[in-house]
């Protein structure tokens, strides 16, 4: 497995914190901040539970 649920969680941390500016981009009345927001936590926790999965 190794280290691409880390990778997977630096990205969808990456993805969160720049949200309101991809938002902004988009003009998207923070549609878009909400989406990219709730997928980022759901790979968050999914990638989490893989790390324990694995220890």
């Amino acid at each position: 497995m190794g280290n691409f649920p880390i990778l997977l969680m630096i990205a969808a941390m990456i993805c969160a914190v720049s949200s309101d500016k991809i938002d902004m981009a988009v003009k998207g009345d923070n549609k878009v901040k909400k989406v990219i927001v709730i997928f980022s936590a759901g790979v968050f926790f999914i990638c989490t539970i893989a790390i324990i999965a694995n220890l």
